[in-house]
């Protein structure tokens, strides 16, 4: 039976909101091409699935992002078929077979992949703990490829004890991305090159709504400052959020939420909401978060009492939005409560040799050196200093962010990337943090904050960083987000995560000598 599901929203539609919102002026899709010609070393080709899969329902209460048409895997070992029906020519071609998460996964999950006539099994896809919106990818070798156009590819579960839900094609024309639909992609052995641009400036970076949908616009914002393309996708982007002067989006529990923020780390978005729409309903709702979740002090955590959990994401999702909104609408007293939280987590969160990922506020910190949070802390660090004026308490925050960007660059790899905890090269490469030090860096350096020898750290990074790209513009080589806990930041398991794309877009426009 050859079906596919798609989820109504119970009161809002998508396309209405589009057209109605002031925010998505330009919002029309910006498809992929079926060719791609990114730079004269990079040539690559999606080829979209026939998707064969049995009738199902989701659960009850559980939505899929901007309604876009799914299908799953089911938990029972049953086979879901993928055919081709046009010819490949697969001469002097890479190819990977890859299909996008539709849900929010805290569990491991596995899918064995077999050509669907002769049983051959050819592969496995491991999805552990994967967001929303996450492509996962297998390579195939070109005999490979010529038994999978000749059969097509069965899929089926083999570890997890719930569906796994994937986006395809619905009946009609949706704007679902063909990166995110699935596909095998084709392409010549280069890496990348300039082909991450075309990724981030598009649909093909959506993200979970939160802290990394909010590295995404962050990117984004700074190439629109150039670009009018970027401009628009900006505001496609902010217009699938935050349409019709409110917001919807699913939150971590793959249920649909209305104009409610339930964590700090959802608060990075509204920065570049209120820059390219400072009128907004949605801003004074994250003010009144802010404020809802202070003490005495200012200083904004998801728990309440004297012995709050704080993390280094919150210097770049709470003081960096705090900073703009002051900025925007004028508010001295958010400026004061950026710099309050800032101070605060430089305080519990570094030393002289460490940056801690979090620390409960009586006791000691931990994930001592981890890239990504170290990341956080210097491009919160970079991005609140930039828009905060110069004043004895921000002149220590500034000596702050030096101290932290030396302890980064001491641990600096031959190749210009950082391992997953800095100090313990054994934990092995990871991109996720290398590219948000490097932003932070690149960033710092162009704000006047930080020496020459910064830019030049993340000059390395970024070169070493374009190894890692796939040809299509994705970055590999992330470690998951952080569900699984700290042994499986440890462990090497790696991924494609589309918001290490805003990383991307930071690093190189910060690198490009244009002034902000």
């Amino acid at each position: 039976m050859n079906t596919t599901h798609q989820y109504q929203h119970p009161q809002y539609n998508r396309r209405q909101w589009l057209q109605l919102s002031s925010l998505a002026i330009g919002a029309a899709v910006f498809p992929d091409f079926v060719w791609a010609m990114d730079d004269k070393s990079t040539q690559y080709k999606y080829h979209l699935a026939q998707v064969e899969t049995l009738a199902f329902s989701m659960p009850p209460n559980k939505t899929v992002p901007f309604n876009w048409p799914v299908a799953e895997v089911p938990v029972n070992g049953n086979n879901i078929l993928f055919n081709w029906n046009k010819k490949i020519d697969p001469k002097n071609k890479s190819a990977w077979f890859r299909i996008t998460s539709a849900t929010d996964i805290r569990e491991e999950c596995t899918l064995e992949i077999s050509l669907a006539s002769s049983q051959q099994k050819i592969g496995l896809l491991d999805i552990r703990f994967a967001h929303y919106m996450q492509p996962f990818e297998m390579p195939v070798t070109i005999s490979q490829l010529a038994q999978i156009m000749a059969e097509g590819i069965a899929v089926k579960m083999i570890k997890g004890t719930k569906p796994f839900w994937f986006f395809v094609e619905g009946n009609n024309a949706t704007e679902t991305p063909d990166a995110y639909l699935p596909h095998l992609l084709l392409a010549d052995a280069s890496p990348g090159g300039t082909s991450w641009k075309k990724r981030l400036l598009s649909l093909a970076s959506l993200s979970t709504f939160g802290w990394m949908e909010g590295c995404v616009l962050d990117g984004i914002s700074m190439m629109a400052q150039y670009d009018k393309n970027a401009k628009k996708i900006l505001q496609q982007h902010l217009g699938k959020y935050f349409a019709n002067n409110t917001l919807v989006y699913e939150n971590l529990n793959n249920q649909q939420s209305a104009e409610k923020i339930s964590t700090v780390e959802s608060i990075l978005p509204f920065a570049m909401l209120a820059v390219e729409n400072p009128h907004h309903a949605m801003l004074q709702k994250a003010i009144d978060f802010c404020t809802a979740h202070a003490d005495a002090a200012g200083v904004v955590a998801d728990d309440q009492g004297e012995n709050r959990r704080l993390k280094t994401e919150e210097c770049y999702t709470i003081s960096y939005p705090l900073a703009i909104l002051a900025k925007m609408l004028n508010r001295p007293d958010l400026e004061k409560m950026a710099i309050a939280n800032l101070t605060a987590r430089v305080k519990l969160l570094s030393n002289k040799d460490f940056i801690y990922q979090n620390s409960k506020e009586l006791e000691k910190p931990g994930f001592g050196n981890w890239a990504r949070g170290v990341g956080w802390y210097l491009l919160g660090l970079a991005k609140t200093l930039a828009v905060l004026p110069e004043n004895e308490t921000t002149n220590a925050l500034r000596i702050a962010f030096q101290n932290g960007a030396g302890i980064a660059l001491r641990y600096q790899q031959p190749n210009g990337l950082w391992t997953c905890f800095l100090h313990q090269p054994e934990t092995g490469i990871e991109t996720s943090g290398s590219a948000s030090i490097a932003a932070a860096l690149a960033y710092g350096y162009s704000q006047k904050l930080l020496p020459p020898s910064c830019k030049e750290a993340a000059e390395k990074c970024l070169k070493g960083l374009k190894t890692y790209y796939t040809p299509d513009g994705f970055l590999t080589g992330t470690a998951q987000v952080n569900k699984g806990g700290e042994g499986l930041q440890r462990n090497g398991f790696r991924v494609i995560s589309p918001y290490t794309l805003g990383f991307i877009g930071i690093l190189e426009t910060s690198l490009s000598g244009k002034q902000f």
